[in-house]
């Protein structure tokens, strides 16, 4: 199977996972954000740590610049957007989704130095609007909308770093092994919120089983399906994926939920699969870069 089949199937699988994050998270969010993330982390740290005690732990430069990458993509960036949360509201912050992919391709083109998909001046700009559009066209209200987006560009810059830098470290020291030290870096960073968040709610056994998801599924899995894929593929082609998770999502809680979808908003998701088919079609005409 040719690498860029097996990234596209990868990708595919990774963020259909992460789409499932919205729906199963308000499950549990009784328990508190900041508890819920801890405790997401914490579990796919350890799912995993057998694994990577057995594999051997990498030469210690390698292990701090995967724990330090776990920490900016997990830790920091989940803290940017409670913040661009609580300034912009949750509505607002839906669009961040819009601004991960973009934040991903500059910092590729930056860092990596990726060629850039010539239709991204069409690809981006139709996903961003049919995001907004399937966020239901969300505006700021008052000037701490502001402050708030101001927050959720750093979050997906946070992310973007994350999804670039993690590409030569998961050359170096596998997907699985990345993924997993990152995520037992940020349940380390994230143990505040376990200690001193407050008086502990009643943990149902419905909400073990939404955080055990969490941790194994969107987290431990779905990251790895996306390390594994960037290494056989260009990010600038993986990007336009990301934006598969808002149209999946949005599906999901239609289908579990019962949230109506207005015209708007199934038009607003037919211009999110238009820019990623044609983002990810040039992107693939352009070649790919095997492992």
């Amino acid at each position: 199977m040719p690498p860029r089949t097996q990234a596209g199937i990868a990708l595919t699988l990774a963020n259909l996972l992460w789409a499932t994050t919205y729906t199963v998270s308000a499950l549990a969010l009784s328990i508190g954000a900041g508890r819920l993330a801890a405790l997401r982390f914490a579990i796919a740290g350890l799912a995993v740590l057998g694994f990577v005690l057995r594999a051997g732990l990498p030469k210690a430069k390698l292990l701090l610049q995967a724990a330090g990458l776990g920490v900016l993509g997990f830790s920091v960036a989940f803290g940017f957007q409670l913040l661009g949360i609580e300034y912009a509201g949750a509505t607002l912050a839906a669009l961040s989704i819009a601004l991960e992919p973009l934040a991903t391709a500059l910092v590729a083109r930056l860092v990596l130095r990726e060629r850039l998909s010539r239709l991204m001046p069409i690809a981006f700009p139709l996903a961003v609007v049919g995001t907004w559009l399937l966020a239901g066209a969300p505006r700021p209200g008052h000037n701490t909308h502001f402050l708030g987006i101001f927050f959720l560009l750093l979050a997906a810059a946070s992310y973007g770093f994350y999804n670039v830098l993690g590409k030569p470290l998961a050359h170096a020291i596998g997907e699985f092994r990345l993924t997993g030290i990152g995520t037992m870096a940020a349940a380390v960073t994230l143990l505040p919120w376990l200690l001193f968040g407050g008086p502990w709610p009643h943990i149902r056994p419905t909400d073990w089983v939404a955080i055990a998801y969490l941790g194994v599924g969107p987290t431990l899995l779905a990251y790895s399906l996306w390390f594994f894929a960037v290494r056989r593929a260009q990010i600038s082609y993986a990007v336009f994926f990301l934006y598969v998770q808002p149209v999946a999502g949005a599906a999901l809680g239609w289908l579990t939920l019962g949230q109506g979808l207005s015209l708007w908003q199934i038009a607003g998701g037919a211009l999110i699969l238009l820019g990623v088919y044609l983002g990810a079609r040039d992107q693939a005409a352009g070649g790919e870069v095997a492992a």
